[in-house]
């Protein structure tokens, strides 16, 4: 499957959703060209720092993960349906994911890896009153729920990974957000607006699907935007410098509920 059809609606974040053309608004015409502003991270005033090659290995039961740089913890967001672990109905429908315990060589792919994230769920549904979204967060310099930075992975190429995305046939999306896309930043709107000046239109690529442990490998300059949002330079200008999360969305279809679906993520890390 190499790419997502006209109808499937994908997450945005933080509640908002987006068709897959963007939240709000559908145009088949090309983004409009950055805004003369940078993604200056002293801007922003957040705090950053130079990201080593190695996100997370998950090598042990806890959902928080990290290092002198990389500070972060997987989280889970889904607005309706069931997931594992429960996130509708939590506080922002949002739960935190410990890692799950493999068996030896249940990860074909790194036979010495001894714990995978996984989360599964089924049922996501748009309504009358908003579209559904499901989708699973990797932050990335966040020392506490309020505390957010960003990481510089100015030196490297792209984010790889292992992973099994068994989701049906409307995929999932890899975004990463950035000081353009992310509220943090201070250049978007979080509130829903008709001049392209939203956030979490993150920079994105679709996933292949997998039954089986796949290495899955995305450089910087291949993401692109779905159109709805704030502009954020992407290409061989992706900002890269200032980087906030990395996001797995969900594909939800544009009508009836999806059906069961997991993903197991593993070896997270830039190349």
């Amino acid at each position: 499957m190499s790419s997502l059809l006209p109808s499937i609606r994908l997450s945005c974040a933080g509640g908002l959703v987006a068709s897959l053309a963007g939240c709000g608004s559908v145009s088949s015409t090309p983004v409009d060209a950055p805004p003369a502003v940078d993604a200056s991270v002293a801007d922003a005033g957040l705090r950053s720092c130079a990201a080593t090659s190695t996100i997370t290995t998950i090598e042990s039961a806890d959902d928080g993960y990290g290092g002198s740089c990389i500070r972060g913890s997987w989280t889970l967001e889904a607005l309706n349906g069931t997931t594992s672990p429960v996130a509708v109905g939590q506080p922002g429908n949002t739960a935190l994911v410990a890692p799950t315990a493999l068996t030896a060589g249940q990860n074909t792919l790194d036979a010495t890896s001894t714990f995978a994230v996984h989360v599964t769920g089924s049922g996501q549904q748009n309504t009358a009153t908003g579209s559904s979204y499901a989708q699973l967060n990797a932050s990335l310099n966040a020392i506490a729920p309020g505390d957010f930075g960003v990481v510089d992975a100015s030196a490297f190429t792209g984010i790889q990974f292992d992973a099994i995305i068994n989701t049906g046939p409307d995929g999932v999306r890899l975004t990463v957000a950035d000081l353009y896309t992310d509220p943090i930043g201070g250049k978007c709107s979080s509130t829903p607006t008709s001049d392209k000046s939203d956030c979490f239109d993150h920079p994105g690529v679709h996933l292949a699907t997998s039954t089986a442990w796949k290495h899955y490998k995305v450089a910087f300059a291949d993401l692109t935007q779905l159109g709805f949002g704030l502009p954020s330079p992407t290409g061989p200008s992706f900002p890269k410098q200032a980087i906030t999360r990395i996001k797995w969305d969900l594909g939800i279809a544009s009508s009836g509920p999806t059906p069961d679906w997991e993903l197991w993520i593993d070896n997270l890390a830039f190349y």
